[in-house]
């Protein structure tokens, strides 16, 4: 739910700065940011240096300034989980040990985005923004919205989970600084699936005794491309090529001979009933809630989903257990897309400094550990891990697994064009049960077609 006046909030907080005129701003719109922030790391106030009670502790270093304003897409209003209230700690925290006031500003996430990207280059954005999806990063790069994350600034570094810092890099810069991490797993009833399966084979007999009357074994947004991607990578397809933390534009697996085969798959596992799946899985609009509903009214005992779903199933009542996906019928694991949850700097702000000081402090291990209460999302930081209080969560350690196994969601800018091409083709093969023959010609339309978007885009 939207917070009330949140839009009025957010367009006063841009009129309060739009007057700024400093070096910095100049300096990132004309795309030399990174530099202009190495130069601040210099200037580092010795003696304030990083605590060292604990790997990846940070003692605020300041600069105290009139405020900082932060942008977040959490909101106050959210019903299951407290990450606005967590937020707001960290920044009392903060504003106890250097004097800055720190000004919350929630915007919707549907809007976010689009703000950013009007906002920052006129000096109306926040200092800083996050926790966001580490797949904007590459669009904010092209606008230069982002300052680079100098990483001798970073406490404990090494602590800090690799895939993260990969995922929030573009270009080898490190836009942004990880937060949490997740993926898709396995989850289900344990009251129903005492033993999760660890095969694709044991899913569909498992599933298929469990499936009677509404009681459904299995299903999960069968549609959803963030969820087939654990399918795709898996047997051996892909949306870019990735190495080395480089998605290769050029080389697009979407429809390779394992891309074809993966659709095959997942079109014959619905229509031929291998498991049996409800009807709502191949229903785009409604994929989600109505599995999820189905899930927490006990009415399908397993699925496939993410860490968000633990606070609905528990406020349902729901026994649930979380378990790394089973292999595939070619023996691999599932390698679903990982996303990241991050903290970065506006590049158009006058207060960069200080900004990328409560960046650095609010993913340090201690605020890591308070964030963790209210996003219960698994942290990059190994030392947060093996807190007691997140060990005490039994599947944290599943989520982190399953992640390690997966393949961080490409974010360069040219991802907006794959999606919806990408969609078509989904929907042609799978809801219409398209004969062998036409998946080949459908995925080679859609790899056209992001060829062709992305060519029009650098163009």
């Amino acid at each position: 739910m939207e917070p009330k006046k949140s839009n009025d909030a957010i367009d006063a907080a841009i009129r309060s700065r739009s007057s700024r005129r400093d070096v910095l701003r100049r300096a990132a719109a004309l795309g030399v940011a990174a530099p202009a922030l190495g130069a601040i790391g210099a200037t580092r106030r010795p003696g304030l240096t990083r605590a060292q009670d604990a790997p990846g502790a940070y003692t605020p270093q300041g600069p105290k300034v009139d405020r900082l304003v932060m942008w977040t897409r959490s909101t106050p209003d959210a019903p299951d989980n407290t990450e606005f209230a967590n937020l707001t700690a960290v920044a009392q925290a903060y504003t106890a040990a250097v004097g800055t006031p720190v000004e919350i500003v929630t915007v919707p996430d549907a809007d976010f985005k689009a703000k950013m990207g009007i906002s920052a280059p006129g000096g109306g954005g926040p200092d800083l923004f996050g926790p966001i999806a580490h797949d904007w990063l590459g669009e904010f790069a092209i606008q230069n919205i982002t300052l680079e994350i100098p990483k001798d600034r970073i406490p404990a570094v090494d602590d800090v989970n690799t895939l993260g810092i990969q995922a929030c890099s573009v270009d080898g810069v490190l836009t942004a600084m990880p937060l949490f991490i997740e993926s898709v797993a396995f989850i289900y009833n344990k009251d129903l699936v005492p033993t999760p399966p660890t095969t694709w084979e044991e899913l569909v007999t498992m599933a298929t005794e469990l499936t009677t009357g509404d009681v459904y074994g299995f299903g999960f947004p069968l549609l959803d491309q963030y969820y087939e991607s654990s399918f795709l990578y898996g047997m051996g397809g892909y949306v870019f090529q990735y190495e080395n933390g480089d998605n290769n534009i050029e080389d697009i697996g979407l429809n390779n001979p394992a891309a074809v085969e993966t659709y095959k798959f997942l079109r014959d596992i619905y229509h031929q009933q291998q498991p049996p799946m409800p009807e709502a899985a191949i229903d785009r609009v409604n994929m989600h809630k109505v599995q999820e509903g189905m899930m927490e009214q006990r009415q399908l005992a397993m699925t496939i989903s993410g860490p968000w779903r633990e606070a609905p199933l528990t406020k349902a009542g729901i026994n649930y257990g979380v378990s790394v996906l089973p292999t595939l019928p070619n023996g691999q694991p599932m390698r679903p897309f990982v996303g990241v949850q991050a903290f970065a700097v506006n590049a158009y702000n006058e207060n960069s400094e200080a900004a990328l000081d409560f960046v650095l402090y609010a993913t340090s291990t201690p605020s890591v550990l308070e964030l963790y209460k209210g996003f219960v999302k698994t942290p990059v930081r190994t030392t947060a891990l093996q807190d007691p209080s997140v060990m005490a969560n039994p599947n944290i350690a599943t989520w982190n697994q399953q992640a390690a196994a997966g393949v961080p969601m490409p974010n360069i800018a040219a991802m907006t064009n794959v999606w919806t091409p990408w969609q078509d083709a989904v929907d042609a093969i799978i809801p219409n049960n398209a004969p062998d023959d036409q998946i080949q010609p459908a995925l080679d339309g859609a790899v056209e077609a992001i060829q062709a978007a992305i060519e029009e885009s650098q163009g």
